[in-house]
């Protein structure tokens, strides 16, 4: 009976914690370096492609602060462009991660003009993210690879 007892008191117990196991998301919830890969589509013109699309895939390295701000990124991008060129460079940028753990991007390219990504932290370790920006359609899975030197 007392083992009864006990056993409702700790179900109920853990029943009232486990609200509060899960925290809220912020701007610390990405610090490190993460690698990310990406795949889907940009708009061309009809003398690139008569489908108006060509498929796009995209991987690299990025470093977010746990403050807000993407101190570096890498990116190589492949298409089926006829041109066969591989482009390859380096951003920085900004981002916000809200409590219920959604945040938006921000990216600068070395080439100029910025981009725009909604964000979802699947833990501190892991995230989603499509591109926002009219003329393509490209998600992305990012996982952490080490840990921010400072904090």
């Amino acid at each position: 009976m007392n083992a009864n007892r006990i056993a409702v008191v700790l179900a109920l117990m853990l029943l009232t914690i486990a609200p509060n196991l899960h925290a809220a998301c912020s701007n610390e919830s990405l610090h490190g370096t993460y690698g990310y890969f990406s795949q889907g589509f940009v708009s061309v013109t009809a003398d690139i492609s008569p489908a108006l699309f060509l498929p796009q895939a995209q991987t690299g390295l990025i470093t977010f602060d746990g403050k807000g701000v993407v101190t570096s990124g890498t990116y190589t991008i492949n298409s089926t462009d006829p041109t066969g060129e591989v482009g390859r460079g380096t951003f920085t940028g900004t981002y916000v991660i809200n409590s219920d753990c959604t945040g938006s991007l921000e990216s600068h390219p070395d080439i100029g003009g910025s981009l725009h990504y909604d964000l979802l932290v699947l833990s501190p370790a892991e995230l989603v993210a499509i591109a926002t920006d009219v003329g393509g359609s490209q998600i992305y899975s990012a996982k952490k690879i080490r840990a921010s030197q400072e904090r």
